[in-house]
């Protein structure tokens, strides 16, 4: 149960990579949508939920997820737990599997509410790192003893054929928990000592208007490059190194790809950032723009530090498989009776 398809974000993924996935196929998997709109990448024929809109989406939703009479429901985000919930009520023989995938840093009031009427009726609840557990047990303790840390795991990103040069990229929505402020007036401070470097953003979202014209204040119109939703890989794998510059993060997946992929990598050390092997990247507190400015220039005048992002890429894609996650998820499935 997610709460929509319009864009792939890296929960959305997540989930495509599980139906298409090996080591899940002989479990029976259905996905179903809180919301209406297009369903970017989920094959229809996978989706139990039709995509007309109204008020009564919401239990509609819930209403065609219990009539499937699932023996897992597995809910994704707060949303998609919510309504997951709703559907065991419906159907009361099922199990809910919830997932925790952030810190908690945008629950309102309300949402705080609904995510505890949700813990009541969970059977399993999943995260993605040991500090999005952490938070999620603070906020609830009586969650603990149900709770499961589940690592993300993805396959490294294949090269492709043609690469776009730049000087450092970033991927991801184009909303304030990314701080690309930071990232655009730490790129100002980058071309006082690299004059030509350029930062390319792949990625769109609500705040896009808003970063063009902090751009243009800066006198960036050259330095940085908005590409909007794209392929990243041109751009990962043409880039000396990746940026992240998140206030928080449950776990990155455009960071994990890019360490995969062996491309240096800069990140402010929040949430499950932290749990990524030592050595694999070079850490920066949050909202400080002259310690990422410095940090990436350390990584420009580095000439070995592509060599050593490659090996620690191996290191990497032993602890972040795809098949470790893969065979997690199928074991927590199997522990809840689906044979």
């Amino acid at each position: 149960m997610l709460p929509h398809a319009h864009t792939l974000g890296g929960t959305e993924r997540t989930v495509l990579d599980l139906l298409g996935s090996a080591e899940l196929s002989d479990i029976h998997q259905r996905v179903a949508f809180v919301h209406s709109g297009p369903v970017v990448s989920f094959p229809e024929s996978l989706v139990l939920t039709s995509q007309e809109g109204g008020w009564h989406r919401l239990p509609s939703a819930a209403l065609a997820v219990a009539r499937a009479r699932p023996k897992v429901i597995h809910g994704w985000l707060l949303q998609g737990n919510l309504v997951g919930a709703a559907a065991r009520v419906l159907w009361p023989s099922t199990s809910l599997v919830t997932s925790e995938r952030n810190l908690g840093h945008t629950l309102t009031p309300v949402k705080l509410r609904l995510e505890r009427i949700v813990a009541g009726l969970e059977s399993v609840a999943t995260a993605n790192s040991s500090a999005v557990l952490d938070a999620a047990i603070q906020r609830l303790p009586e969650r603990r003893r149900k709770m499961r840390v589940i690592l993300p795991g993805i396959e490294p990103p294949l090269r492709p054929a043609h690469t776009i040069p730049t000087t450092g990229v970033m991927v991801g929505r184009l909303h304030p928990i990314k701080d690309h402020p930071t990232a655009l007036r730490a790129s100002a401070l980058v071309r006082e000592e690299n004059p030509g470097a350029v930062l390319t953003i792949v990625g769109d979202g609500p705040e896009r208007s808003g970063l063009e014209a902090l751009n243009c204040s800066l006198g960036l119109q050259d330095g940085v490059r908005f590409v909007g939703q794209t392929d990243p890989r041109p751009h990962l794998f043409g880039a000396q190194m990746y940026l992240s510059t998140s206030l928080a993060e449950g776990f990155s997946r455009s960071l994990l790809e890019a360490l995969l992929a062996g491309v240096p990598s800069v990140a402010s050390a929040v949430g499950g950032v932290a749990e990524i092997p030592p050595g694999a990247l070079c850490l920066v507190p949050p909202r400080n723009d002259h310690a990422v400015a410095a940090a990436v220039n350390d990584v420009l005048r580095d000439a070995d530090a592509r060599t050593r992002a490659a090996r620690m890429a191996d290191v990497v894609a032993s602890r972040f498989s795809a098949r470790s996650c893969h065979c997690a998820y199928r074991q927590l499935y199997r522990e809840l009776g689906v044979s």
